[in-house]
């Protein structure tokens, strides 16, 4: 039940990430309603990234859940160590490059 647990989690992060990202999606067309701006267009494609991110994000919940069931059902547990550090890693670069667009 664990496992399911943790899957559950990892699927409410990514609907979390992807709300987030259609908030930031079209938040600039709050403000160009509301202000009258014209904007750069970069707030689009932040929250693209972040639904793309969100999405990343529940495949790789569904395969790690995936993995641990099958070995669950054989009657061991495998640790996930470097799927996890490189899952880890690969989500840090990508917020790394978005905070380096803002610049």
């Amino acid at each position: 039940m664990a496992n399911e647990r943790t899957f559950l989690a990892w699927v409410r992060t990514g609907i979390a990430l992807v709300g987030f990202g259609f908030v930031i999606a079209k938040f600039t067309l709050f403000l160009e309603l509301i202000k009258g701006v014209k904007s750069s267009g970069h707030s689009q494609m932040f929250g693209v990234s972040m639904i793309a991110l969100g999405a990343l994000v529940i495949v790789y919940g569904l395969v790690i859940y995936v993995l641990n069931e099958r070995d669950l059902k054989v009657g061991r547990y495998k640790s996930r160590y470097t799927i996890n550090s490189i899952f880890a890693g690969l989500i840090l670069i990508i917020a790394v490059l978005l905070a380096l667009l803002i610049i």
